[in-house]
């Protein structure tokens, strides 16, 4: 559903965080809170890719679930 839009390209330098990988990484947070760092050593991508993975999966699961999911933004 949201795999094609979380997916990223592989570089020379190395491979990209798979989407599945992205999204159990953000459910997994969404789901304990767990701190980035605990998921940083869980998960064995650095604490900074974790924070640009969550904020951008989460956009990509409320574009795909809008018509199913209402947020409310306080």
């Amino acid at each position: 559903m949201v795999g094609s839009s979380i997916a990223k390209t592989n570089t020379k330098f190395r491979d990209s965080v798979k989407p599945e990988t992205r999204l159990i990484i953000t459910l997994r947070f969404l789901a304990s809170g767990d701190p980035y760092t605990s998921l940083m050593y869980t998960f064995k991508v650095s604490k900074q890719l974790i924070s640009e993975i969550v904020p951008e999966v989460c956009r990509c699961l409320n574009e795909a679930l809008s018509d199913y999911i209402k947020v409310s933004y306080f």
